[in-house]
């Protein structure tokens, strides 16, 4: 009774059913908040696809199409073959994408993201998935595998590395040697450089007596220039002019007679084969009257004279 007078009761149970009332509807979305992200509330269909190792798949996982999340992991498990068999469930209202070419494959979100399903998109001239086919799964390489396969690559050149360091650090190796050797030019070099610079100091030295020298040469060919007599050189110039012509006459001459000469050559030559010719005519005839005049009775010689047959001996009177 007096709990109906107390005013602190007054309306009770109507809050405590809109307390009740705002819970429920509380509890109802987040019901739907999961269901949809869980896709809970939307038509799917399964698909399936084998990989060789479960690592990095766990169920619940997103599988994304494009950057898109079209679905998730429902189920991992074991076959006969001791390979893994992945159950997805993807949205049927991206059914029309996914084609019968389309491809699987495990990747991160960027560098250190969670893992993701991949679904690549298919070809629109082949035929859509139905609920319950296998899709080709592609292997990619994770980060254990990528990391094995850096090291083995970087270890060839960590040996090399290793191998040039102990080369460069080796006391008696080429580069020590060479570095010791470039000490000593440097130091030989500061030598040379004190000899240059004596060497160049002689040779300003001589460089200045030369100089020396030359001007007292010039001024001795200076007094001597002045000392000749430029009267009797004139005069020595003014009989050139004439010498000149009288040679240059002697020269004329000279050419007209070897003109001359030159033309009675070409003239005599045609006629020396006739004068040779009526010359070994001539002597030989007067070899031939030589011969008959030796052989004459007139000069002791053997041929006698002829006597007339019609005369008679003895009879030179008549």
């Amino acid at each position: 009774m007096s709990m109906e007078q107390d005013p602190r009761f007054k309306y009770l149970e109507r809050k405590i059913g809109l307390f009740v009332l705002a819970a429920l509807a509380g509890v109802v979305l987040v019901v739907a908040l999961v269901g949809y992200q869980k896709d809970l509330f939307t038509s799917t269909y399964t698909l399936h696809f084998t990989v060789d190792r479960g690592t990095g798949f766990t169920k619940g996982m997103p599988v994304k199409l494009s950057g898109f999340r079209i679905g998730r992991v429902t189920d991992l498990a074991l076959n006969n073959q001791a390979m893994v068999d992945i159950t997805i469930e993807v949205a049927k209202k991206y059914h029309s994408w996914v084609r019968s070419d389309s491809t699987v494959k495990l990747v991160k979100e960027g560098l250190v993201g969670d893992s993701i399903v991949e679904v690549s998109v298919g070809s629109l001239d082949k035929p859509q998935v139905k609920d319950g086919d296998s899709l080709t799964y592609v292997k990619t390489k994770g980060l254990d595998e990528l990391a094995d396969e850096i090291a083995e690559k970087v270890k060839p050149v960590l040996i090399e590395v290793k191998e040039i360091i102990s080369y460069v650090n080796d006391p008696e190796g080429d580069l020590k040697k060479t570095v010791r050797n470039l000490e000593l030019l440097t130091r030989n070099l500061e030598t040379t450089r004190s000899n240059a610079d004596a060497l160049l100091s002689g040779a300003n030295r001589n460089l200045e007596g030369i100089a020396r020298q030359t001007a007292t040469l010039l001024d001795t060919t200076g007094r001597k220039i002045d000392s000749l007599d430029l009267t009797t050189i004139n005069a020595s110039l003014d009989r050139l002019p004439p010498l000149l012509d009288k040679t240059d006459a002697a020269m004329a001459n000279l050419v007209q007679i070897s003109d001359d000469t030159r033309l009675m050559t070409r003239q005599t030559f045609p006629l020396l084969p006739g004068l040779l010719s009526r010359t070994e005519e001539l002597l030989f005839s007067t070899d031939r009257l030589m011969n008959t005049l030796n052989r004459s009775w007139l000069l002791g010689g053997t041929d006698a004279p002829s006597l007339d047959r019609t005369g008679k001996a003895g009879d030179s009177h008549d």
